[in-house]
């Protein structure tokens, strides 16, 4: 069971990203990949994705840089629980970034999660 400082950290973390998050202009749709059933007759592993669209969180952009003659640039999120639907991220995720009037999608690349008895943030760098 979380002691009362966890919950506090996890009200203080909620709050602090939905108001930094409201302040932007960036909204991300984060897209939880897990593996279903096995299709015998196609022969395959079935993804299921549930989606978690219009999250306001806080982005702070890294940098950008050249890979093979390419722009790479990355991001660093900042993601209660809650907004995700209390789901741990995995590498397998996706995050779409809709900010400046577009949309891409980002490559999680580094997963950092929060937590005492509970889980109160996550932070993820992503690519794109």
């Amino acid at each position: 069971m979380a002691g009362a400082l966890d919950t506090a950290f996890k009200s203080l973390a909620k709050s602090v990203v939905a108001d930094l998050g409201s302040a932007l202009d960036t909204t991300i749709t984060y897209a939880v990949k897990t593996e279903g059933s096995y299709n015998v007759a196609a022969g395959k592993q079935i993804e299921v994705t549930t989606t978690y669209s219009d999250i306001k969180v806080p982005i702070e952009f890294i940098k950008s840089v050249e890979d093979e003659g390419r722009e790479t640039r990355q991001a660093k999120l900042y993601i209660t629980p809650d907004l995700i639907g209390d789901h741990q991220p995995t590498f397998r995720d996706e995050v779409t970034l809709s900010y400046a009037g577009s949309s891409c999608v980002a490559q999680i690349f580094d997963i950092d999660t929060k937590r005492g008895g509970q889980v109160y943030l996550h932070t993820l760098l992503v690519k794109f």
